[in-house]
């Protein structure tokens, strides 16, 4: 099974989020960011869907298209590893990231669903299939919701099962204080039937996360994700000594030698490798080898549920998935009867491959014009 051809195409979706008028997908009001969809032909006849995002996304398809094809065509489409090895080695030498490892994550995606298909087995299987079903966390805590908001929105989750609830902190103008005040609003609201995850995406100085953490160590933080500007390794590890609270971060670094620094650093209670930023499959499953040697697990950040599910559940250490409330739209759009979490767990669909069902209809309503 020879890779014959790759298409790729940008789309973007605009999700409904609960208890707002108007649909969002970002922390910040304003148009959906786009993503790619890679599709990847092989000479029998298959299809493999691979998908990544969220900048950059018509170089990445063009990169896609035009760089990485010539590179790959040919080569075995059922051993992913030797393929991006190939692939890096001639177009990412010195390991950089951005568009070069959206495009080899998104080619590594769509082979190990080529592989799965190939060998009638999930790539959850292939992976090691270490459980059938994985528990998930909400986030749910949009920044457009006021205070009030926050709580009814906390309340509604509770309702649908969940019990561990992700909320943004780090783009309210009120700052650091305003966040207080906004994670003590859920804290009332969910009492001791849940715990929070705090969320910066990397918005805050050390020493404004530093102020928030000791502000709200009275709180059910289950931990505080990419607290600091550029997931720095040091400052994430003074963060844990001076407030212990418990971090987390990865969601959408490239480069393994980040990854690497965060364990050896003991900069990280959980690392949260994305596969469609890391290098797909095979990327994140050496990260998440390298976080069960240092007893780290492995959480998914920055979405994509349906994809990373496979990581999640193959891997040894493999913990928490992700369900975004303002992602969802994603999967209603793209995949025929997608599986949705019940009670706070989602089930691994026991199709080969993704075991995902595209929505041809799906990608034609949300492709964006050239």
């Amino acid at each position: 099974m020879e890779i014959e051809r790759i298409e790729a195409t940008v789309h973007a979706v605009a999700s409904k989020v609960p208890l707002l008028d108007r649909a969002v997908e970002d922390y910040r009001d304003g148009p959906p960011r786009p993503f790619v969809v890679c599709r990847v032909i092989a000479d029998d006849g298959r299809i493999g869907y691979g998908f990544t995002g969220r900048f950059l996304a018509r170089q990445v398809a063009r990169t896609l298209e035009d760089e990485v094809l010539p590179a790959v065509r040919g080569m075995d489409a059922a051993d992913p590893a030797t393929v991006q090895a190939s692939l890096l080695d001639k177009l990412n030498p010195r390991n950089m990231t951005g568009v070069v490892m959206g495009a080899a994550s998104a080619l590594d995606i769509a082979l190990w669903d080529l592989k799965g298909q190939a060998e009638d087995c999930s790539i959850a299987g292939l992976l090691g299939g270490a459980r059938q079903s994985v528990p998930v966390y909400l986030t749910f805590g949009m920044p457009q919701y006021d205070r009030e908001g926050l709580a009814e929105a906390a309340r509604l989750a509770l309702g649908n099962g969940y019990r561990l609830l992700k909320m943004v902190v780090a783009v309210d103008p009120g700052g650091w204080r305003e966040d207080a005040g906004r994670i003590r609003a859920v804290a009332d609201a969910v009492g001791d039937k849940a715990e929070i995850i705090i969320d910066a995406n990397e918005g805050f100085e050390e020493d404004e996360a530093r102020l928030l953490a000791r502000e709200i160590g009275d709180c059910p933080i289950a931990w505080f994700e990419e607290p600091v500007r550029g997931n720095d390794p040091a400052a994430l590890a003074r963060l844990r000594k001076d407030t212990g609270i418990r971090t987390g971060a990865g969601q959408m670094e490239a480069d393994p030698r980040i990854f690497s620094m965060l364990l050896e650093r003991r900069s990280v209670d959980v690392l949260q490798p994305n596969v469609l930023y890391c290098g797909g499959f095979t990327g994140a499953a050496q990260v998440a080898r390298q976080a069960d040697a240092m007893t780290v697990p492995v959480a998914n950040g920055a979405g994509w549920p349906l994809v990373n599910m496979h990581l999640i559940a193959g891997a040894p250490n493999g913990w928490l998935l992700e369900h975004h409330v303002a992602q969802s739209g994603i999967e209603d759009a793209l995949f025929r009867d997608p599986p949705y979490p019940v009670d706070g767990r989602l089930a691994i669909p026991e199709k080969s491959g993704l075991g995902l069902r595209i929505e041809q209809a799906g990608l034609d309503a949300t492709r964006l014009d050239d």
